[in-house]
């Protein structure tokens, strides 16, 4: 079979994360069609593990981008005939779909990475998402039961279209570099981390707001905060408003999280609602980290939950400083076959059957 992701840009983010996993794998055909071909941070890696690969030049602004997306697929699939295009970009899929459908192409599935939108126009496009999937025989594959439950009881929404398949991590590159960054480890000194991009669907500010009762108790204690995005500057201010500036490391976007993670004790998730699954959350575990994340249903549904980690009150500065300072006491995540088990769910083999299987 052969397998056409299509992505919005090569950004060092979730979704291109999830491609590159894919291409990781054996058993399709795999090429890559990116629109639009800045930021180029994944460019390289995406090129040389595809079967194929292809970029937009220049990405339009505006309206224009929307037939330019729809005519940019067409070409590329009347030309590359693939069997299935995945559309890694949830909010573009009607174009993605619609020039794959006029193409010919007999398989299509976008991605449900986040719930949907409920102010007016989002609950209007959201119906306008699931009617063109329905319409050209495509599939919507959501990342979590909570993503999809959203997206079923959004009025006028096609459910039909709706599949549940969780995001995959490839959980034993993660193991194995963690566990090679720990032992050459040098600095000891406590640190927390989280990976995610710096956009409203996260909640670093609240995180922030933490710190400085965390500091008082654990005066050593270093906060790193792995990636970037539009509001980089103003955590950035945040930060040394709170007087955090020797406390907090802002890394940008990282290529070696694994070894990020190896090198830190606790990991934290500071989140929305707006959280899709948080598969960031699957390689903490997999890198043998205690987890502190907020209580909103896809971290919950990510941790069992609370079972594979400590769920706090969202948008709760206190509440989350008292658990980040026990975890950091306690520093404990003893590798367990139990959990090795549930994370044998989330590979990418499993991720990839599964896709293939909801087109059928």
């Amino acid at each position: 079979m052969k397998v056409l992701h299509v992505l919005h840009t090569p950004r060092a983010e979730g979704t291109v994360r999830l491609a590159l996993d894919w291409l990781t794998q054996s058993g399709l055909d795999q090429e890559v069609l990116v629109l639009n071909s800045n930021p180029a941070e994944m460019t390289e890696e995406l090129r040389s593990r595809a079967a194929w690969f292809t970029q937009g030049e220049k990405f339009p602004a505006g309206p224009r981008k929307f037939p330019w997306m729809l005519a940019k697929v067409w070409r590329v699939c009347r030309q590359r005939q693939p069997d299935l295009v995945i559309c890694w970009m949830n909010g573009f899929s009607p174009w993605v779909f619609a020039g794959a459908w006029l193409a010919g192409t007999p398989k299509l599935i976008t991605h449900g990475g986040n719930p949907p939108a409920w102010n007016p126009m989002g609950r209007i496009y959201t119906v306008f998402c699931t009617f063109v999937t329905w319409v050209t025989g495509g599939r919507m594959v959501c990342c979590s039961h909570y993503v999809a439950g959203e997206f079923a009881r959004s009025p006028g929404v096609f459910s039909s279209v709706l599949r549940v398949v969780y995001n995959c991590a490839p959980v034993t590159l993660i193991r194995a570099a963690a566990a090679e960054a720990r032992a050459q480890r040098k600095d000891h000194r406590p640190r927390l981390i989280m990976v995610a991009t710096l956009e409203s669907h996260k909640d670093h500010a609240t995180l922030l707001k933490a710190m400085p009762a965390v500091v008082r108790a654990v005066p050593a204690v270093q906060l790193w905060l792995a990636g970037d995005g539009s509001l980089r500057d103003h955590l950035e201010n945040l930060s040394a408003s709170l007087g955090l500036t020797e406390t907090v490391t802002f890394l940008g976007s990282r290529r070696d999280v694994p070894a990020l993670l190896g090198q830190s004790d606790v990991f934290v998730f500071s989140t929305t609602r707006e959280e899709g699954l948080g598969t960031v959350l699957i390689e903490a575990l997999a890198a043998g980290l205690p987890i502190v994340a907020s209580d909103v249903p896809a971290c919950a549904e990510a941790l069992a939950h609370g079972r594979w980690g400590t769920l706090v009150s969202p948008a709760d500065p206190e509440a989350l400083a008292a658990a980040l300072i026990a975890s950091l006491q306690t520093k404990s995540c003893a590798e367990t076959s139990e959990r090795s088990d549930y994370l044998q769910q989330f590979s990418p083999a499993c991720m990839m059957a599964a896709y293939v299987a909801a087109t059928s």
